[in-house]
C-alpha cells in the first residue's frame, strides 16, 4: 500500500515538474554528446548564466573552439515544431495539443550578444545552434542551424575555418567562468524574471496592445487564415 502511495505521489510531482525535468534531461544528454568532442580543439561549458543590461540570460551550452564559439540552445520537445525565422513564437503541436514558446533563434541571439560583450569577441566568431529532441519533427526553414540533438556533433564539425589559436581557448573559458553567475538566489531570480516577462506580455496582448512595440493589435488575413498581429507591420512582425 505504501509503495502505491509513493508511486502516486511521484506521478503527481512528475506532472507538475515535467517541463523542467524534460529540459534538464535534454541538457544532460547534450552535455554528454559535447563531451565527446576532441579536447584539444574544443572546450565545453554547460549551464552558463550571464548578467546583461536587461537582466540575466541563461545559456544551455557554450563550446569554445578553434573554429569559433558555439552557442547552443536545447529544446527537449516532442511533436511537430513549426515557426518562422523572424516570428516571436514557434509552436509545438503534439496530437493536436498546441503550445507556443519563444522563438529559440531570437532567444539564442540574445545569448550571442551577451557573450560578445562578456568575452569581447566579434559576433562573426560566435555560432548559434538550436538543437531539438530527436522525438520532435522540425518543420521550420531558417538560415541558422536548427538541428536534432543526435546531429549536433556532426554539425559542429562542419565548421572548419580557424578563428582562434589553441592557446586562446583557455583564456576565453576562464573569462566565461568568471562571468558565470552560479548562486542559487540569482538563478531563482532569473526564473522569476522570465515568468514576470511572460505574464506582462500576455496582459498587454490580451488588452490588444503589442507587447513588442506598444501599438494596437489588429485582425488580419494570411495564407493560413485569420490571425492577430501588430498594426505596425511590417516594421513590427509580432503575431499572436
Amino acid at each position: 500500500m505504501k509503495l502505491l502511495i509513493l508511486i502516486f505521489v511521484i506521478g503527481i510531482l512528475y506532472t507538475l515538474f515535467e517541463a523542467n525535468i524534460k529540459g534538464f534531461i535534454g541538457e544532460k544528454i547534450v552535455a554528454a554528446i559535447l563531451s565527446g568532442l576532441p579536447k584539444q580543439q574544443y572546450r565545453v561549458v554547460n549551464n552558463v548564466m550571464l548578467g546583461t543590461e536587461y537582466g540575466t540570460t541563461q545559456i544551455d551550452h557554450v563550446v569554445v573552439s578553434v573554429y569559433g564559439i558555439f552557442v547552443i540552445e536545447t529544446k527537449n520537445y516532442k511533436g511537430w515544431i513549426t515557426g518562422s525565422e523572424f516570428g516571436d513564437y514557434w509552436t509545438k503541436n503534439m496530437y493536436g495539443k498546441k503550445y507556443k514558446f519563444q522563438n529559440p533563434l531570437k532567444q539564442n541571439y540574445a545569448h550571442v550578444k551577451a557573450l560578445e560583450d562578456k568575452l569581447v569577441v566579434a559576433e562573426d566568431k560566435l555560432i548559434p545552434i538550436v538543437a531539438f529532441s530527436d522525438n520532435s519533427d522540425i518543420k521550420v526553414k531558417t538560415s541558422k542551424p536548427v538541428v536534432y540533438i543526435s546531429q549536433l556533433k556532426k554539425v559542429i564539425k562542419v565548421f572548419d575555418e580557424i578563428k582562434f589559436e589553441e592557446d586562446e581557448l583557455d583564456i576565453y573559458v576562464e573569462k566565461l567562468k568568471k562571468a558565470n553567475i552560479t548562486t542559487a538566489e540569482a538563478r531563482r531570480d532569473h526564473v522569476k524574471q522570465i515568468q514576470k516577462k511572460i505574464e506582462t506580455n500576455e496582459v498587454k496582448a490580451s488588452a490588444g496592445i503589442c507587447p513588442r512595440c506598444g501599438k494596437k493589435l489588429v485582425t488580419r488575413k494570411g495564407k493560413r487564415g485569420v490571425f492577430v498581429g501588430c498594426s505596425g507591420y511590417p516594421k513590427c512582425g509580432f503575431t499572436r
